[in-house]
């Protein structure tokens, strides 16, 4: 695809996109971004998977890269009509014909895409990595489709060059607690890989007692730790093992996303009693979210011992679709935003108590708002996280304790 061919419209990507809309603001947004936009990327967040830059392979197709991997494209393109089933959503790679029709389905309904973060990221794509000129429509599916491919088959377009060309010198990944971590370290011993593939530590799935399989799970962890969780005492001991294991593997942080940011916690007698019906399937929906809440405390507690920086994300409602859940699985599309009150509930892990207020606080590098000149408001005894990438620390407060750049003891 060269220039625009008839009438179809251009993709353009504006050099000003995202940047504030009054003129002189924006001189200033551009000033900035002209002093930074050459400078390494450092990623704590993200959903590459190891093992992908590991093995290296070409991307097979546009869809299998673009649409299908993307809960956003698929969820509108879905609410537009179009069947799951016809965007490969759940699958592994489709054949040829089969992923070319599930990319006309895109190019046909790009309207819909329109004033999302989607469109906004699709255009920076097509646009400045692909070369795309020409805005997607049914009329030039097939040719776009043809040049993104035959992109992707150049040695330019595989996972390490691609990784190189974007300038990323950090990767934070997220990860399963019993996950090996081999292709972290397989990575970490590669000379020929020059950015630092590091693991998140995501233990989601064995706080929740209403998921299904989460006793096997448990389970799994336990092995994995080499730790007996026939008790609380057992299974709080693997997650902290686990713990452990991905600080060797170089984490820095905790990643967390619940239904709400409620943190209360359970005396151990509790704590056990509920642990105990869990695992046996018997634990009532009450109970299991009472339990959840106590170890998103527990977690904030293990922090302040280990180091990792915890983030939380919560209020989204996960596959809340029962019929879509158990046709194509988790993570396909089917998310909602909730209502979520963060500060009062979440208030035993940054303000309420002493020792977990100093969890919040100290398991962050200091930014330039919230400077060293400010430290005097933590007791002495805090332990400050210490962990921190070539060339100097990278982290920030976690995003739930920026509340008005105020500091700890105000919130207390």
């Amino acid at each position: 695809m060269g220039a625009m061919t008839g009438h179809l419209a251009p993709l353009t990507v504006h050099p000003d996109r995202l940047f504030p809309s009054d003129p002189e603001v924006r001189s200033v947004a551009r000033r900035l971004y002209e002093q930074v936009r050459e400078r390494p990327i450092i990623s704590p967040h993200g959903h590459v998977d190891a093992r992908l830059l590991l093995e290296d392979k070409p991307f097979a197709d546009p869809t299998s890269l673009l649409m299908q991997p993307d809960h956003y494209v698929t969820r509108l393109l879905h609410a537009s009509g179009v069947s799951l089933d016809e965007l490969g959503v759940g699958e592994g790679p489709m054949p040829e014909e089969l992923a070319r029709n599930a990319w006309r389905w895109l190019c046909t309904n790009w309207r819909v895409f329109r004033g999302t973060p989607v469109r906004y990221w699709f255009d920076s794509e097509l646009g400045e990595i692909f070369g795309v000129t020409e805005r997607p429509t049914t009329s030039n599916a097939d040719a776009l489709y043809d040049q993104i491919r035959d992109r992707l088959s150049e040695p330019s377009f595989r996972p390490r060059a691609l990784l190189d060309r974007f300038g990323i010198e950090i990767l934070a990944t997220t990860d399963d607690p019993a996950d090996d971590l081999a292709a972290h370290e397989a990575l970490g011993q590669d000379v020929s890989v020059r950015t630092r593939v590091i693991p998140t530590f995501r233990p989601d799935r064995y706080l929740e007692p209403l998921r299904s399989g989460w006793a096997a799970a448990v389970k799994q962890l336990g092995a994995r730790a080499n730790t007996d969780i026939g008790d609380y005492a057992g299974y709080v001991k693997a997650l902290e093992d686990r713990r452990q294991f991905f600080l060797s593997r170089g984490a820095t942080s905790s990643d967390h996303s619940h239904l709400d940011a409620i943190a209360e916690p359970l005396n151990t007698r509790e704590a056990q009693r509920i642990y105990s019906l869990a695992m046996k399937g018997e634990a009532t929906a009450q109970e299991a979210i009472a339990f959840r809440r106590h170890m998103v405390l527990e977690m904030a507690r293990m922090s302040c011992e280990d180091g990792l920086v915890m983030t939380l994300h919560p209020g989204v409602w996960r596959n809340h679709h029962p019929a879509t859940y158990a046709q194509y699985g988790a993570d396909t599309g089917h998310d909602i935003p909730v209502t979520v009150e963060s500060p009062r509930r979440s208030s035993r892990c940054w303000g309420a108590t002493e020792p977990t207020r100093t969890c919040i606080w100290s398991c962050s590098q200091w930014t330039p708002t919230f400077s060293a000149e400010r430290s005097h408001h933590l007791p002495a005894s805090t332990r400050r996280c210490t962990s921190a990438h070539p060339g100097g620390s990278w982290t920030t407060l976690p995003k739930y304790a920026r509340f008005n750049d105020q500091s700890p003891k105000s919130q207390a």
